[in-house]
């Protein structure tokens, strides 16, 4: 699987649009495919990719599964839960955000985190939880 993944992603990047495949499915540069005069069919690296995922048992068109997936690699990365986000930004009340600093100067008298890490955890940006520390 780490192996398939490697390679969708070399392929991804690699790709200007099109991967060009020879008539037995071989990938071909096309300017080597037109030197040698050999036939070549332009095909979505997207699509190829999608393709391999799902043959080794990722549905990739399945959004509940696509979200699931976003949510396990952000836990495992570190970024947190992904329990309550919209995409939509927040707005916190001045409470909200003197209940923040108070917790944020606990957490610093701890030297526990750093600003950014304890920003990324509550999930507010780190120049606006600035701004409310100099408030």
């Amino acid at each position: 699987m780490k192996d398939l993944i490697k390679e969708s992603i070399s392929d991804l990047k690699k790709s200007d649009g099109f991967v060009y495949v020879t008539a037995e499915g071989e990938k071909i540069d096309l300017h080597e495919a037109a030197a040698k005069g050999i036939a070549v069919t332009p095909v979505n690296p997207k699509s190829e990719v999608i393709k391999k995922l799902e043959a080794a048992g990722l549905d990739l068109t399945d959004s509940k599964f696509l979200n699931d997936l976003n949510e396990l690699i952000s836990l495992l990365s570190g970024s947190g839960s992904t329990k309550g986000k919209s995409g939509k930004r927040r707005t916190f009340s001045d409470s909200e955000k003197s209940k923040i600093v108070e917790e944020w100067k606990k957490v610093e008298a701890a030297g526990k985190k750093t600003k950014a890490a304890f920003a990324r955890e509550i999930g507010v940006g780190y120049q606006t939880f600035i701004n409310w520390l100099r408030d």
